[in-house]
C-alpha cells in the first residue's frame, strides 16, 4: 500500500516498509522507531549473506524520500522499553573520551617511525606513557632517548633502576619482534636468479 507522505501521521513500531529515497535508492526494513517533528524513520534490515543474526540500522529524513510503500503493518502494540543505566552510560562515555584523548597524545611529534613503534609497543604493557619532545617518559620514572636503542633507557634516578630493566625488558621483546618481522618479509619475497650461459660446443670445425 502507497503511502502519502503528506497525510501519514506515524508508523507503528514493528511495520515493514520499503521507502524510495530522492537518489534513486530503495530501502526496506522493519521500523524500529519514528519522530514525527523531524520526519525522522529509523528502519533495521538483515546486514546481508555471512552475517545472520546481524542487522543494518538506517535512519532515513524523510524530506528526502519521494515514496513509501507499506509491506507490512504491526498492530501490536510495541514491546516495553528497558529501563537504561544513565550511570553506566556516562561512565560508558567519559571512558570513551578519555581513551581518545590517550591515544591522541600516544602520537609523537618530529619523532622517528622507530621511536614511534616502540612508543606504540610499551603502551601495549603499561598505559603511563607519553612523550617529551622527543623522549619517551615511562611511568615518570624512565626516559628512552633517541634513537631509541637498550642503551638509550635509563632511570631518571637511581632509585628508579628496577623499573628501567622492566621497560628494557619489552624494549628487548620489541626489538625481536621487529627483527623477526623483517626476516619473515625478506625470506618471502622471490630471489631473481640470471640466466643459465647456453652451453658452448667443444666441437671442432670441419677441415
Amino acid at each position: 500500500m502507497k503511502i502519502n507522505m503528506a497525510e501519514s501521521d506515524y508508523f507503528n513500531v514493528g511495520s515493514i516498509v520499503a521507502c524510495n529515497t530522492c537518489y534513486g535508492q530503495k530501502i526496506q526494513g522493519e521500523v524500529v522507531a519514528f519522530d514525527h517533528t523531524t520526519k525522522m524513520l529509523v528502519l533495521k534490515s538483515p546486514s546481508g549473506p555471512g552475517r545472520q543474526g546481524l542487522y543494518d540500522m538506517r535512519m532515513l529524513n524523510l524530506n528526502m524520500v519521494s515514496e513509501i510503500d507499506l509491506i507490512k503493518e504491526c498492530s501490536d502494540p510495541p514491546s516495553t522499553l528497558t529501563n537504561l543505566n544513565f550511570n553506566k552510560l556516562q561512565q560508558r562515555v567519559r571512558a570513551t573520551s578519555e581513551e581518545k584523548r590517550r591515544k591522541v597524545k600516544y602520537v609523537g611529534i618530529g619523532v622517528t617511525p622507530e621511536g614511534q613503534k616502540l612508543f606504540n609497543a610499551i603502551t601495549k604493557t603499561i598505559n603511563d606513557v607519553h612523550w617529551e619532545n622527543q623522549k619517551i617518559i615511562v611511568m615518570d620514572q624512565v626516559v628512552i632517548l633517541p634513537p631509541y636503542g637498550l642503551e638509550n633507557c635509563k632511570p631518571i634516578n637511581q632509585a628508579q633502576e628496577k623499573a628501567a630493566q622492566h621497560v628494557k625488558k619489552i624494549i628487548e621483546k620489541h626489538i625481536r619482534d621487529q627483527e623477526s618481522a623483517s626476516s619473515s618479509t625478506t625470506s618471502s619475497q622471490p630471489s631473481s636468479s640470471s640466466p643459465s650461459p647456453s652451453p658452448q660446443s667443444n666441437r671442432s670445425p670441419e677441415q
